[in-house]
């Protein structure tokens, strides 16, 4: 169906730009008449990756900044002293499940190796220099030497392992001053924030802020003795030591590559922090809308358009979920996620405040300024997805993409005039103090005896 510009532009705005739009079908109440009206309403799909809906991402993206920034300034509930309080940024990785193309400072993907060839007869050896955009990057040398079966069984232990490493790291700070756990609970909290990234090769690592509080948590300081050295410690320790037996028996640990950066002081690392883990917040599994949505037969992971190393990693956690086994790990729920069964973005319960709360606090705005519009009566039924003209969708993300646009231009207006404007209060000082000099210097002659 084809409807006049104004017409399209309204049905957009009333969808905040999505891209992709729910129709709900139901009753709406008119506050003023009191007039009962059947009622299409199109509200936003409110998916999180931008590779399916960008305006929806944009705006998933802003809480998650909020969500993590409070964590490290205050603000939302939480006390500005927080930010005094020790924290660490900490990286765990995946460990090797076989060699894979990459991108090295040194430009050669695998210079050299003894032997030669792998048992498969695939050389071992790649003298390419990869970019980042290689679609090489990532999949294996050898696609008989790489272990798929525990490189998705890894994907699908990974939280659980997280969540022992995080028990781990409370037992072993509180053993550095003879504590136990439930006695460490009483005069200090650990918490954290985490974001889980998918590496090229299709493994997911952990990017997370761990903090350290008082027994009141952010509310209060940690005691003296716990220190950002002391917890940048543990979880280098804990990072090399942790394990988990996963499905089937077979144990679990970090890779090797761990990195622990001590971020306590800084208003700057903590906007930086933010800016870097939001991005990874708004990801799907590869970066394309090919792995957004879950799988329903095992034939629509074979003909889809993918690298083909993602498309095995699709395929085993699709037939490894087939054994009775390990049916109760989700694997083939996860498929689209390589046997990933964890949130992307999870937070202690202390650490900030909550995707729920920020949401409400919109909703309470957003009912504010709309007083008087028509009222939701009883419930919605599903009807659909899309707009009523079929324009609808391009019109949507040109509007979201300007929008952006527009702000980022008015925030750097902003940014300018309060840089001039410090530089003109600076030079204002400057001379103020110079006539300042010149008058002493005045008063001076006029009482000089010569």
């Amino acid at each position: 169906m084809t409807q006049t510009p104004r017409q399209v532009l309204a049905e957009v705005a009333a969808a905040g730009y999505c891209t992709h739009p729910i129709q709900l079908r139901g009753l709406t109440v008119d506050t003023e008449t009191g007039e009962l009206t059947p009622s299409l309403l199109r509200v936003a799909c409110k998916d999180r990756r931008m590779d399916v809906c960008a305006a929806c991402s944009y705006l998933y993206k802003a809480d998650a900044w909020i969500l993590i920034a409070a964590g490290m300034l205050g603000g939302k509930g939480l006390s500005p002293e927080v930010e005094s309080h020790p924290r660490v940024f900490a990286t765990l990785t995946a460990p090797s499940f076989g060699a894979v193309h990459r991108v090295t400072a040194s430009g050669t993907c695998h210079p050299g190796s003894r032997p030669p060839t792998c048992r498969h007869g695939v050389a071992t050896t790649c003298r390419t220099t990869h970019v980042d955009d290689d679609p090489l990057v990532g999949a294996p040398l050898c696609v008989d030497c790489f272990e798929y079966d525990d490189a998705v069984l890894w994907n699908a232990t990974a939280s659980r392992l997280w969540h022992r490493t995080m028990v781990r790291l409370r037992q072993g700070v509180g053993a550095t001053q003879r504590l136990s756990e439930s006695q460490l609970h009483k005069v200090a909290k650990i918490n954290y924030l985490k974001v889980a990234e998918f590496q090229r090769r299709g493994l997911v690592h952990f990017h997370a802020v761990i903090r350290a509080d008082g027994p009141d948590g952010a509310e209060s300081p940690p005691p003296e003795w716990l220190t950002a050295e002391l917890l940048e410690h543990q979880v280098r320790r804990l990072g090399l030591a942790a394990t988990l037996k996963g499905p089937e028996g077979r144990g679990f640990q970090w890779g090797t590559q761990l990195e622990v950066t001590d971020v306590t002081a800084g208003d700057d690392d903590g906007k930086r922090i933010a800016n870097y883990l939001a991005k990874y917040a708004v990801k799907s599994t590869d970066s394309s809308a090919t792995f957004a949505r879950r799988f329903r037969r095992r034939d629509d992971i074979e003909r889809m358009p993918a690298r083909d190393h993602a498309r095995q990693l699709a395929l085993t956690a699709w037939d490894l979920g087939a054994d009775p086994e390990l049916e109760a790990s989700g694997l083939r729920r996860h498929a689209h996620a390589f046997g990933f069964t964890g949130q992307l973005i999870t937070k202690s319960q202390g650490f900030s405040t909550t995707f729920r709360s920020l949401k409400e606090a919109r909703a309470a705005y957003m009912t504010a300024c709309n007083e008087g519009a028509p009222v939701v009566l009883g419930s919605f039924a599903y009807a659909g997805r899309g707009y009523t003209d079929p324009r609808g969708e391009a019109v949507a993300e040109l509007l979201h993409t300007e929008t952006v646009a527009m702000r980022q231009r008015a925030k750097e207006r902003r940014v300018a005039e309060l840089e001039e404007l410090g530089s003109s209060r600076s030079g204002s000082r400057t001379r103020s103090r110079d006539s300042r000099s010149g008058s002493q210097t005045d008063g001076e002659r006029d009482g000089d005896p010569r």
